[in-house]
């Protein structure tokens, strides 16, 4: 499984933690409750999760490359990628697919 990050025009801008501790309070607030990763969520070893049980995402974060990771106009920061834990992870959208309600 590869990161494939989301296709813009993505709402607000990009963000990046500026040190560890936010990051860490993010990945907490955000990942711990996101049923796309199963380690940030549950503290199971990542060899013990399956490629499904990963988020790529996350693993992105660390490269400066989590797009999905956002300051939103009214200067909230969240993952826009969230699915809230417990609830089935929507299959990636067909890239060769046009959106009907751009």
């Amino acid at each position: 499984m590869s990161y494939e990050p989301t296709p813009g025009p993505l709402p607000g801008r990009q963000w990046v933690p500026s040190n560890s501790d936010q990051g860490h309070a993010f990945i907490a607030d955000w990942c711990g409750q996101c049923a796309r990763d199963k380690a940030a969520r549950e503290g199971v070893e990542l060899d013990e999760c399956d490629d499904t049980e990963k988020c790529e995402i996350l693993a992105a974060s660390f490269r400066s490359e989590a797009v999905e990771w956002r300051r939103m106009p009214s200067g909230k920061v969240e993952c826009i990628a969230f699915v809230p834990a417990g609830q089935p992870v929507p299959p990636p959208r067909c890239a060769n697919t046009k959106d009907l309600f751009e």
